[in-house]
């Protein structure tokens, strides 16, 4: 078996700046005022995704745009300090960082408020498919086909790494609702793996309800869906009829900004590894177990000892 610092994994868009604001409570109220315990400035979205797997150990590529404004080159210089590579990541004097504002209260609920990064349309350059060909899996998120100047590229890039053989996870998320279903329809033509919530399986599946709907994302290129649950766990469903399904771990909730996209890091790392799908399952489930016990995103991701401590020894990583 690999270990995690034998693997180099790639995220490909969603690059986002995420200002965390800790609240008292939620709802904020029409007129109402709170004093903030503290406000502070992260990576999010892939950013998150791209820390959860450096924490683990992995090798991990960052690939996409940000604007050359004080966001993007926090963003860029926190995930540099922790060994992410970013050189080839676009940075656009006349464009700007996508930002979400992050309101999170003490009772573990959160309202994202997001702004989309604009600037100039990029392509798929030769150092961007030099940067696919050396990874052994590639991440992305549906997030970024709200992203006009990425949106095509980020098909591009599934695409040319589908062709060179690379497993292409894609994680729809939310937002993916603002997206044309054709648009959704192409991404999931270039990608061997989806992960997703219960949630968000009607928003890529037409007609669909829920779970039972899972089996329906299977094609001629997605072999593998895994179904995020928050505490009841994840499930995971290979078109060869195999359903494997791991509860989580009972843990006290602070915030649950990031444990998605530290559970996707943790679960591609492990799968990576040719781990049993039980394993990889639970190993993802102890990242976003870990998370959700700190507040705030980015840097607030779990430790590789955080993540062994509420394994507890089920499983060795």
């Amino acid at each position: 078996m690999k270990s995690f610092s034998e693997l180099t994994i790639l995220s490909l868009g969603d690059l986002v700046s995420d200002l965390n604001v800790a609240i008292q409570s939620l709802p904020v109220t029409h007129q109402g005022h709170q004093l903030v315990d503290r406000v502070h400035l992260e990576p999010g979205g892939a950013g998150n995704f791209l820390l959860a797997g450096a924490r683990l150990g992995c090798r991990m590529i960052a690939l996409g745009v940000v604007g050359d404004d004080i966001y993007g080159r926090e963003m860029l210089e926190v995930l540099e300090s922790e060994g992410v590579k970013t050189e080839d990541v676009i940075r656009q004097p006349d464009g700007n960082t996508t930002l979400v504002f992050v309101l999170a209260d003490n009772h573990g609920h959160h309202v994202f408020l997001g702004q989309v990064g604009r600037g100039p349309q990029v392509s798929l350059q030769d150092n961007w498919k030099a940067a696919l060909r050396s990874a052994d899996a590639v991440h992305s998120y549906g997030y970024t086909l709200n992203e006009e100047r990425l949106a095509p590229t980020l098909l591009a890039g599934m695409e040319y790494a589908l062709a060179c053989g690379k497993p292409v996870f894609f994680d729809p998320g939310p937002h993916v609702a603002n997206v044309p279903m054709e648009t959704r329809r192409q991404a999931l033509q270039r990608c061997s793996a989806v992960l997703l919530t219960e949630e968000e399986i009607p928003l890529v599946v037409p007609g669909g309800q829920g779970l039972a709907d899972a089996p329906r994302l299977f094609s001629e290129t997605v072999h593998l869906v895994v179904v995020k649950r928050g505490s009841e766990g994840s499930l995971a469903l290979s078109a060869d009829g195999r359903q494997v399904e791991h509860p989580g771990f009972k843990v006290p909730l602070v915030d649950s900004t990031a444990a998605g996209d530290s559970f996707a890091a943790a679960f591609i790392a492990s799968w990576l590894q040719g781990r049993p799908l039980l394993d990889a399952l639970a190993i993802a489930n102890a990242m976003g177990a870990a998370k959700v016990q700190k507040p705030g995103s980015g840097r607030q991701v779990p430790t590789l000892a955080e993540v062994r401590a509420v394994l507890n020894g089920a499983v060795n990583i």
